[in-house]
């Protein structure tokens, strides 16, 4: 990470490794600045992505506030840098022992890299305006296919509803599983009423 000072007041630099921790953490997206406003320069870069340099003038002007008025923490505000990205900025105002302000931190982050992932997140997440089981929004008559299926099923096996064995209602319901009736969202407690057990009963039949 590239780090740029020049020897100033030394009651600024003790912030220093602050801000280059700060920077640290969040690298490559943020940029941090220490200014002195006694001389009005840019005193230290802490990655320095907006192609100023150490020993510049302040642009004090963006914050639209007198020095002798800063507060303790600028609200974030967003600018513009040279390349066209978008940053999000805060600064955070340096005070001598009679609280008169003599320095200032800016953090700069580059808003624009978590645009795009927002961006490319929602077309991924993204399902159109019909969304859910495409089961269940093509078949309202779910329940009637169900109790088809279980009425040829039994016909074929030669089978009697009220008198299917716990095997013989779980060969029933895997088959149906198999068949994809199970994918129907009501379609597990529907079954488990056709056949006089629980729905837990029918999970276990998956097993």
């Amino acid at each position: 990470m590239k780090v740029e000072t020049i020897e100033t007041n030394a009651r600024l630099t003790h912030y220093f490794s602050t801000v280059r921790g700060v920077v640290e953490l969040f690298y490559p997206f943020v940029e941090g600045a220490v200014h002195d406003l006694k001389s009005g320069q840019i005193i230290a870069l802490f990655n320095n992505f907006s192609k100023r340099s150490v020993g510049d003038k302040s642009p004090l002007q963006e914050l639209k506030v007198k020095v002798d008025q800063f507060p303790d923490v600028f609200d974030p505000y967003y600018k513009i840098n040279w390349d066209g990205k978008k940053l999000k900025c805060t600064s955070i105002t340096i005070r001598d022992s009679d609280n008169v302000p003599i320095g200032l931190i800016c953090l700069n982050l580059d808003v624009s890299a978590f645009g795009e992932m927002n961006h490319v997140l929602q077309k991924f997440l993204s399902v159109g305006e019909q969304s859910g089981n495409p089961v269940d929004i093509y078949s309202e008559d779910w329940d009637e296919k169900i109790q088809r299926f279980i009425e040829n099923y039994l016909k074929e096996k030669g089978l009697v509803l009220s008198t299917l064995s716990s095997q013989n209602k779980k060969g029933l319901v895997q088959c149906l599983y198999t068949k994809g009736y199970l994918n129907y969202k009501y379609a597990a407690k529907y079954i488990a009423r056709c056949l006089h057990v629980s729905r837990a009963t029918i999970y276990n039949y998956l097993k």
